[in-house]
């Protein structure tokens, strides 16, 4: 009970220490997480993002970045006038431009004689008032908060609890000048959350700043895409359940994390941004798309690592949110999925606990190799259906659950065999010391008689048969043989009790019946759990040749005559010593039988059930067959040469009795 008890105990350990998650923890959760990315990454065959890379061919055509924001309207007016969807750019314009051919003008009190335009940033201001743009902010966490307020573009409608609680919350914030904001179609975030090991794997959909609910750059981009006003997010107490758009339901965990399902993007994905500034690009390629503007090039240094172990730039990443929630194609890791890892650990515990306590070692090691396969597969599969469901910490918990289990049982197993041999012992000495005083009950081999032969061949220590005979005179025989049901100790004790009341009465030369009755009687009053013996108790004349015997449930008796060559069998007359009580001598039934010219054979089932060398059983024929073809022997020859028949030095399933009479031996 006290075990099962530290058990239970140990599994409730185990299945909160997998709810509150350490950093040990998360790191195994990465791992899995990492490596379902690795083996599932696909191509990308999405067609309907184009990212206008701002790459090291660009930066050796147009100049050394930061450009001048005249650059950034010609690229923004080009591609509207290829007809994109939505321009979104992974770039801030914080400050005003420090190249403005403006401020030269100014500083210098140069006349615009042509009434030309120089204004860069109105100029940017312009293109993107006249295009389908979203700009970057992002979430920072400084000692001043930001102020003003964030004309957030989007129409955000709240189903449920406030979700402001449940988002990654931020102090100030990184933004672009108002003239642009102020001009955009869509704001979005692009805080991302790397892990502690420097690796992106989800971004937030959502972000609070000073109370203000900012939804993210692709899902801005997404809602333009669709021609959306507005964003639904649905909360309970548990925290944010959904983001809904008219056209997608984004799957998102309490916090709105969102896993990024990475995907190998080719060459065909990106446009230099010089290509576009010149325009010399193909515009069917970038017509009705999604445009993100970004840059690869190093020294921007806007480089994320992955969990497929890439480098990509940081617009990449924007990029395959947007493909993963226009394609349906989603990591979920969410309440569901927590629950189905706690399930999947309950059991896999349980599993546990049945391997190592009810099957051997060996192949509890197998079962438990079987099932840490079994649970990979199940992981996978659910992976394929979209739900991460994190197995390395079950795996990590089972492990240990198993080794604590196993040693327990090592310890319990080496305790138990310890204290069976020290059983054993004890019994083998008890058996040592039974069957050496049960040596001492058989008839003296000093003192042979002539008219009879026996011998005893136990199967064990203790043997549960008997056999004895005493002359009292020379006139008179008492014998016996017989077989206990049951072996060990307790038989070969019930026989000796049966055996010092066959001694005692007959060399009290007490009637047959009498003594018979006192045998009885005493084995029903010591027998161990129903035991009884069966018998054959008898009394030879020796003057008449007469012999009187009662069988009692035993084997027949063989008798061979030797003038005939014949044999003939005499049945049990009654039931075995010990069933019952005898209260007077007219329930005894006893037979008499002339010995002239005859002999006869008594044996327990072990004489006839022994097995032969050739694996076959004796059996009584084959007895008769013995005696017959060796008739010319004496008794005790005849009676040897059965016995050797059956101890042929293969282990003896039963004893081995058998006793002879012949007058004129």
């Amino acid at each position: 009970m006290k075990k099962k008890l530290t058990i239970l105990f140990i599994i409730i350990c185990f299945i909160i220490f997998n709810n509150f998650q350490n950093n040990f923890q998360k790191r195994l959760s990465h791992l899995n997480y990492d490596f379902f990315q690795k083996i599932f990454e696909e191509q990308s065959d999405f067609n309907q993002v184009v990212i206008v890379d701002i790459d090291e061919k660009s930066l050796k055509e147009l100049g050394q970045f930061p450009w001048r924001r005249d650059i950034h309207s010609t690229i923004v007016r080009n591609l509207n006038e290829a007809s994109v969807k939505v321009i979104a750019f992974d770039i801030f314009f914080s400050e005003p431009d420090k190249q403005n051919p403006q401020l030269f003008i100014e500083e210098f009190n140069l006349q615009n004689q042509n009434n030309v335009m120089f204004d860069s940033d109105q100029l940017l201001s312009d293109a993107i008032e006249n295009s389908n743009v979203v700009l970057p902010l992002v979430g920072a966490v400084e000692n001043d908060d930001f102020k003003d307020k964030i004309n957030i573009k989007a129409n955000l409608i709240q189903r449920g609890e406030n979700p402001s609680s449940y988002l990654y919350t931020f102090n100030s914030l990184i933004t672009s000048l108002s003239k642009f904001n102020d001009k955009a179609k869509g704001l979005g975030t692009i805080s991302i959350i790397e892990g502690e090991d420097g690796i992106l794997r989800s971004v937030p959909m959502m972000i609070n700043i000073n109370d203000t609910i900012v939804p993210a750059l692709s899902l801005e981009a997404i809602r333009l895409f669709n021609d959306q006003k507005s964003i639904l997010i649905e909360t309970n107490t548990s925290g944010v359940q959904t983001i809904k758009t008219r056209t997608n339901e984004i799957k998102v965990n309490e916090n709105t994390l969102f896993n990024v399902k990475f995907r190998r993007f080719n060459d065909d994905f990106y446009i230099s941004a010089s290509d576009i500034f010149y325009n010399q690009f193909d515009q069917n390629k970038i017509k009705d798309k999604i445009v993100l503007i970004g840059s690869s090039a190093q020294g921007i240094f806007d480089l994320v690592k992955t969990p497929t172990d890439k480098i990509i730039p940081g617009v990449e990443v924007h990029a395959t949110i947007i493909e993963n929630i226009l394609s349906n194609d989603f990591i979920i890791t969410n309440y569901t999925t927590k629950l189905i890892e706690n399930v999947i650990l309950i059991l896999s515990l349980l599993l546990v606990i049945i391997f190592t306590s009810y099957i051997k070692p060996t192949f509890s090691i197998l079962f438990f190799a079987i099932k840490i396969i079994l649970l990979f597969l199940i992981s996978l599969i659910l992976y394929k259906q979209n739900y991460f469901v994190d197995v390395y910490n079950t795996i990590l918990t089972s492990i240990v659950l198993f080794t604590i289990v196993l040693y327990w049982r090592f310890i319990e197993e080496n305790r138990a065999a310890l204290d069976n041999e020290k059983k054993q012992l004890v019994l083998k000495k008890e058996r040592e010391i039974a069957g050496e005083v049960q040596k001492k009950l058989f008839p003296d081999v000093k003192k042979p008689i002539q008219e009879i032969f026996a011998m005893n061949i136990p199967a064990r220590d203790v043997s549960g048969d008997y056999f004895d005979h005493i002359k009292t005179n020379d006139e008179q025989i008492y014998f016996t043989l017989a077989d206990v049901s049951g072996k060990g100790v307790k038989a070969g004790m019930l026989m000796a009790n049966a055996s010092s009341v066959f001694k005692a009465l007959s060399k009290l030369n007490f009637d047959l019946n009498q003594l018979v009755m006192n045998i009885n009687n005493q084995v029903k009053e010591s027998s161990y759990q129903g035991m009884f013996i069966t018998a054959v108790i008898g009394k030879i004349n020796l003057k008449t040749s007469e012999m009187e015997f009662v069988n009692f449930g035993h084997e027949s008796i063989m008798i061979y005559d030797k003038n005939q060559n014949t044999f003939d069998y005499q049945k049990a007359s009654s039931p075995p010593l010990g069933l019952m009580n005898i209260k007077s001598e007219a329930m005894i039934k006893t037979s008499k039988l002339n010995l002239e010219n005859k002999k006869i054979f008594i044996y327990t089932d072990g004489v006839t059930e022994g097995y032969l060398e050739n694996g076959q059983e004796l059996t009584a024929k084959g007895v008769e067959e013995i005696i017959s073809n060796y008739k010319n022997l004496s008794l005790k020859g005849t009676i040897e040469m059965v016995v050797k028949k059956l101890n042929h030095g293969i282990k003896l399933r039963d004893d081995i009795t058998m006793l002879g009479i012949d007058l004129n031996n």
